[in-house]
């Protein structure tokens, strides 16, 4: 097993703290303290808690692509509205289920009112991102003949809305993390039998 290196722990421990305590309880001494180091080699790896924030940002963005997608890499386009339905849940677990992820939402849902960075981010992944990227698979549907012609942006709106409050549901209270999953699959298949079309 590869062994983490001491720049990638700091992330980590930093990502844990800014989740559990916020940005400015998170001390540089308790970020060190976590990794198993004094507080000042922190400073051998990043400049400070703010460089630290930043290389983790682009870290989890690069995560968050990688497995999510965006309007740049949209894997391949689905064939069918089963495809579809599959590539929706197939997101919207890695949103739920990655432990990384999941933190770097709860640590925006408590930032975003004060940094601006922060709060552009959560909208990023709350709304703007992902409907650019769903408006665009949801044009190539509609190229398709899979997806009813409509306005793709606002399509893609009313497909993530609903879900995304559902994932704020199963961040707030886990326990309903299975509710939420069987209303999301129902919430899909209700979308696909408004605007899908039936290939004969």
């Amino acid at each position: 097993m590869e062994k983490i290196k001491t720049k990638d722990k700091i992330l980590l421990a930093a990502l844990d703290l800014f989740s559990e305590r916020g940005y400015d309880e998170a001390s540089i001494d308790l970020i060190a303290e976590a990794v198993g180091i004094k507080g000042p080699s922190i400073y051998a790896h990043y400049k400070g808690k703010e460089d630290i924030l930043n290389s983790l940002i682009v870290r989890m963005e690069q995560r968050y692509d990688e497995n999510f997608g965006n309007i740049f890499n949209l894997d391949k386009i689905p064939e069918t509205l089963h495809e579809f339905k599959e590539d929706c849940f197939r997101r919207i677990e890695f949103v739920m289920r990655d432990t990384q992820i999941k933190k770097v939402r709860r640590f925006c849902m408590k930032e975003q009112f004060r940094d601006e960075k922060i709060a552009a981010l959560t909208s990023k992944h709350q709304l703007t991102g992902n409907q650019e990227m769903y408006a665009l698979m949801l044009e190539k549907m509609m190229e398709k003949k899979l997806i009813q012609r409509f306005d793709p942006r606002l399509l893609a709106l009313e497909l993530i809305s609903p879900i995304t409050l559902m994932l704020g549901i199963t961040d707030r209270e886990p326990h309903r993390t299975n509710e939420m999953l069987t209303l999301m699959d129902a919430y899909l298949t209700h979308f696909i039998n408004i605007y899908g079309i039936e290939k004969e």
